[in-house]
């Protein structure tokens, strides 16, 4: 199967399949019911904050939020209403309730992401000027893969680079008039061609100009970080990834501000769509890439996965 469908089979399932088939099993699990529902709502807010909501208006998440609400609390009224005193399975007791404290537990990592202040966090400038823009995945990937992928990803795992990426962070476009979904093509991609800005202070420690943009969901892509640029301060490494191919407007060794323009946001290297990868290292050798992920928060909060941030 493509990638493209494999990621809209697995969309459908995770966000509209699951949630509605547990808050269901209320009604036939006579005697489980309210550890049903408890385990509904938590996964409810877990697909709220955690889901992959890129490609839908905020009025379909939130209406969708609301829809679940509206389910759950039914089915709540109509077990209360309709219970009868009869024994409970304690194997299924036991096993419903480890399933809680799980999901429980998954969405205490989510809220720790979003609001911990973490002992080293440097603020930055972010890399856009005008827009609305969508954190797709940030915060502490160690704490919560839900919320960020990249520590715990097999390749990044296998290449051992993900302690570098423990808060790499992953941005796009949000465009409110689009009503695209999946675009096959990159210039339908909001965040395509955006200038994209340096986040730091620095001196350009490399750059990587020449690699092609992919075809979107097309598979088969490199592993490398596309066409990127490296700011370096002191023993701090900024990295600013899949950006467009003849795009950079920097050279190396040129020393650079914070929000001066260096380049085009793009689809090239380890990318299934345009967006652009970002991620500050503290290395003292120039193998950043055996260095530690370090926080980068703007406006003084964490850019965690689904923040909206307005340019």
């Amino acid at each position: 199967m493509k990638e493209r469908n494999q990621f809209i089979v697995k969309l459908v399932i995770s966000h509209f399949l699951l949630l509605p088939g547990i808050v269901s099993l209320s009604f036939f699990l006579r005697n489980e019911w309210g550890l049903t529902i408890a385990i509904s709502q938590t996964i409810a807010f877990i697909i709220l904050l955690a889901g992959y909501w890129e490609f839908f208006p905020s009025k379909i998440k939130w209406g969708y939020f609301l829809v679940c609400e509206a389910l759950i609390i039914t089915s709540f009224f109509f077990r209360f209403l309709t219970d009868s005193i009869a024994n409970k399975s304690v194997v299924m007791v036991v096993a419903l309730l480890l399933i809680q404290l799980f999901v429980f537990d998954l969405l205490l990592h989510i809220i720790v992401v979003i609001f911990r202040k973490e002992k080293d966090s440097v603020e930055i400038e972010f890399p856009f000027k005008k827009g609305m823009y969508r954190i797709t995945d940030g915060g502490n990937s160690k704490m919560s893969r839900l919320m960020n992928y990249h520590y715990h990803s097999k390749v990044h795992k296998q290449r051992k680079t993900n302690s570098s990426m423990l808060f790499a962070t992953d941005i796009v476009k949000t465009d409110t008039i689009s009503k695209r979904f999946l675009p096959r093509t990159n210039t339908d991609y909001p965040i395509f061609n955006e200038p994209v800005y340096s986040p730091m202070d620095g001196q350009v420690f490399s750059i990587v100009n020449n690699i092609p943009d992919n075809e979107p969901y097309q598979g088969n892509y490199p592993y490398n970080t596309g066409n990127t640029v490296i700011v370096k301060n002191g023993d701090y490494f900024f990295l600013l990834g899949h950006l467009k191919k003849g795009s950079i407007t920097v050279k190396e060794g040129d020393t650079i501000s914070k929000g001066q323009c260096i380049a085009q946001a793009g689809d090239s290297g380890y990318s299934e769509r345009p967006h652009l990868h970002m991620q500050l290292i503290k290395s003292d050798t120039n193998n950043f890439w055996k260095g530690t992920g370090v926080n980068i928060t703007f406006r003084n909060k964490n850019l965690f996965k689904n923040r909206i941030v307005y340019c």
